[in-house]
């Protein structure tokens, strides 16, 4: 079963059941889902030391572009 289609039967049976139980522990799963994405979320200072070499003319106009310049 694809994932969309998995997805949309998902809501339409949340929707129509009235198993509190399972509608908690679906609540939980998506708690704790949350938790994870956000103790995986980027903190500052998490790239130092990543770019290694910036081109001397880095901050020069690229040709061709100098009419879109101010």
């Amino acid at each position: 079963m694809q994932t969309q289609q998995l997805k949309l039967e998902l809501i339409e049976w949340i929707l129509h059941t009235n198993q509190k139980e399972l509608l908690q522990k679906l609540a939980q799963l998506k708690a704790e889902d949350f938790q994870q994405k956000q103790q995986s979320t980027r903190k500052a200072g998490w790239g130092k030391h990543l770019v290694g070499h910036i081109a001397p003319d880095f901050d020069e106009t690229p040709e061709g572009f100098e009419e879109y310049m101010p």
